[in-house]
């Protein structure tokens, strides 16, 4: 094998893709449970397993590939009609699934010394293969059998691709003798034609070929809506490790029997529909196509340099007013001014391009929870039906990484603490299977996530003694506790109401890891519940953490920042309606206490003179809702969080700073540590 192999580019992008691969292993096998008898998933099933089989072997990774090629046995047993797919069979295909995602790790962190032992999970598969377990049989009909493997194309089923405006073409490919992995190439070609056309076939077939075959020539029957010369130019054009390329049209009118092809005939009726909807798609418009993959530190750098652009943009702006003010008959100020209004325009849509750039869909963390909900579910005895809704919404690749954990916990809890089994859940009078819903949606400049259960809800009662007993509060306050502060009692650390330390959601310490990670994405969490009829959370983050939109506030002459994303309100009230609860300043707001902090004390400085009004901000933090009095408002504007570096490191109070438009430096306040004030009170 060559040393090319073994660049740190080269493996980061085998295991990106093998991580999309095994992403569409996990949703086919889950699939496949549901509709055991589906042909199309077991063929799909099957090559991916024999992509993975290709890539690894070039690679290197001989463990992936002894795996890969065992599940290609089972799979291709399936396929003949030699095995019928039971809770068994699936099981051990999730099994290898497992193995497959613990060998990518291995590879990735510690490619030279794997410590993966797969003959566990082999031993398994040749049980099944070898009939060692109890397998069911399938009995086909003849008819059945002779529709699987039609040995011949129709006629009549090109003359209906030639109607829809289609080309039948026979694809002659060399591959050239310096390829390494010849099959591997083969079926990247194949793939790449699929793509924009449809591959009615291959010969010799691709996925019976034995790897250690060699490969010289492979043909493809291919239907396409371009021109045999095009083609063969574009086709010259795109592939990569082929010495030569014939393409022949088929003469479907002649319909003569030594020119037919003898190969496996789909379904033209289903290939119609695919290639009707393929039809914006063809080899013409594939540059249109393409992707890049980019490093994420890249596209981290183009944030930072949209951020100084901001930045410039804000301070030309007011430079711009100030001019305007003192020279406002002047033409050049008047044309300067024109000048900065473009380059705002231009700067906000390169900055909203680059934030879309650094966006992925939400259904990269949604694709997670299907197995885990299966898994849990079978092992807790329970039928569990998972909604999922809003997988295309889009946020910021960073804070999907940091979501993903509460997310998690919040799952296993509702599945392991909220909904019932089947048996209770009838005696209650609900359906016997349970509902947990998981939903994303924008809100503005917020990306929202719920999850919802049709469980047993959260005993209020319950929570209010197990805080007694913690000592987390006293009985009186128990008592004149507004009941949503009750119930966030849930999210205080250690805290559970189950009596029993359960393996799936632990000792409570579940909760506090979603407060503190939401704590951390300077988002809010809030809690419904209705006992017996189940609990939903509901998660607000903001779209990205570089650049947000902040209000600035003034405190004895010194201008600060709040994130909008944890400002709920700004109250602007009497100071007679100010009270005290056991030393703590606090405000009632819409029946619910607010603990007040005035900043003068946080940062160690004088308050201002008490005025009549003071205004008040009502900021969030995961679950908490804190008052803020501040001296002044100024308004709010976009602002660019920029760290202070390692030369100052982290200073008490300070989440980061941004630059004004008129050059002053504001510090961003840490509202995560503004509320742990309040704790520590």
């Amino acid at each position: 094998m060559s040393d090319i192999y073994e660049l740190p580019e080269i493996i980061a992008a085998f295991t990106d893709e093998l991580e999309e691969q095994l992403q569409v292993l996990e949703e086919c096998i889950l699939e496949l449970e549901q509709s055991p008898g589906a042909d199309e998933l077991i063929q799909k099933i099957f090559r991916v397993a024999h992509t993975l089989k290709g890539a690894s072997s070039t690679m290197g990774f001989e463990e992936m590939k002894l795996l890969t090629h065992e599940m290609e046995d089972i799979l291709d047993k399936i396929r003949s009609g030699s095995l019928n797919i039971n809770n068994h069979i699936i099981e051990v295909l999730f099994q290898c699934m497992d193995y497959l995602v613990l060998l990518k790790e291995e590879y990735k962190n510690n490619r030279h010394n794997i410590k993966i032992d797969i003959n566990p999970i082999v031993h398994k598969v040749k049980n099944i293969i070898n009939g060692n377990v109890l397998i069911d049989t399938i009995n086909y009909k003849k008819e059945e059998i002779i529709e699987k493997h039609i040995s011949e194309h129709s006629a009549n089923g090109f003359r209906e691709l030639k109607l829809l405006g289609y080309n039948i073409y026979l694809c002659k490919v060399e591959i050239s003798p310096m390829s390494f992995m010849k099959l591997s190439r083969a079926i990247l070609i194949r793939n790449y034609l699929d793509e924009n056309g449809k591959v009615l076939e291959t010969y010799p077939d691709l996925f019976e070929v034995k790897e250690e075959e060699a490969i010289k020539e492979v043909s493809y029957l291919i239907a396409f809506k371009m021109d045999k010369t095009p083609l063969e130019a574009q086709l010259l054009d795109e592939l990569i490790d082929v010495d030569s390329i014939k393409v022949e049209e088929v003469d479907v009118e002649e319909g003569k029997e030594e020119e037919k092809v003898s190969l496996e005939e789909p379904s033209f009726n289903e290939l119609r529909m695919t290639l009707e909807d393929k039809s914006n798609s063809s080899m013409g418009d594939k540059k249109l196509m393409q992707t890049v993959r980019v490093d994420v530190e890249r596209l981290e750098k183009m944030m930072n340099l949209v951020g100084e652009l901001v930045i410039e943009q804000t301070r030309m702006a007011q430079v711009g007013r100030t001019l305007h003010n003192k020279y406002s008959s002047d033409s050049s100020v008047e044309e300067l001014q024109g000048i900065a209004s473009h380059v705002s325009r231009v700067v906000s849509e390169l900055q909203e391009n680059v934030m879309k750039s650094r966006m992925v869909p939400v259904q990269q963390l949604f694709s997670k929870f299907p197995r885990m909900v299966r898994d849990l579910s079978q092992e807790l005895g329970k039928n569990i039906e998972l909604v999922l809704e809003g997988g295309e919404t889009e946020m910021d690749r960073n804070i999907i990484e940091e979501i993903s954990d509460p997310l998690i916990h919040l799952i296993r809890n509702s599945i392991d603490h909220g909904i019932e089994d089947s048996i209770k859940r009838k005696e209650l009078g609900k359906r016997g299977k349970g509902l947990l819903k998981i939903k994303a949606y924008h809100a503005e400049n917020h990306v929202i996530i719920t999850i919802e259960d049709d469980g047993a809800g959260i005993n209020i009662e319950k929570v209010k003694n197990k805080a007694i007993e913690r000592n987390i509060i006293t009985a009186q306050e128990s008592e004149i506790l507004p009941r949503q502060q009750l119930i966030n009692l849930i999210f205080e650390s250690g805290f559970s109401t189950s009596d029993e330390v359960s393996e799936i959601s632990g000792r409570g310490v579940g909760m506090d890891i979603v407060r503190s990670h939401i704590n951390k994405l300077s988002g809010i969490i809030e809690t419904e519940t209705e006992e017996g009829r189940g609990t939903k959370f509901t998660i607000k983050l903001p779209l990205t953490l570089a650049i947000l939109r902040g209000l600035l506030v003034k405190l004895k002459q010194i201008t600060y920042a709040l994130p909008m994303s944890n400002v709920l309100e700004i109250v602007r009230m009497p100071f007679e309606q100010v009270q005290k609860v056991k030393g703590q300043a606090v405000i009632m707001l819409r029946e619910r206490i607010i603990p007040l902090v005035w900043l003068h004390d946080y940062f160690n400085m004088e308050r201002s003179i008490v005025k009549k009004n003071i205004f008040v901000v009502i900021i969030a933090i995961a679950d908490k809702k804190v008052g803020i009095v501040v001296d002044e408002l100024i308004g709010n504007q976009e602002i660019v969080v920029k760290s202070f570096g390692a030369y100052i490191g982290k200073v008490n109070g300070f989440s980061g700073a941004t630059i004004l438009g008129d050059g002053s430096v504001a510090c961003i306040l840490d509202v995560v540590g503004i509320a742990k004030l309040i704790n520590e009170r």
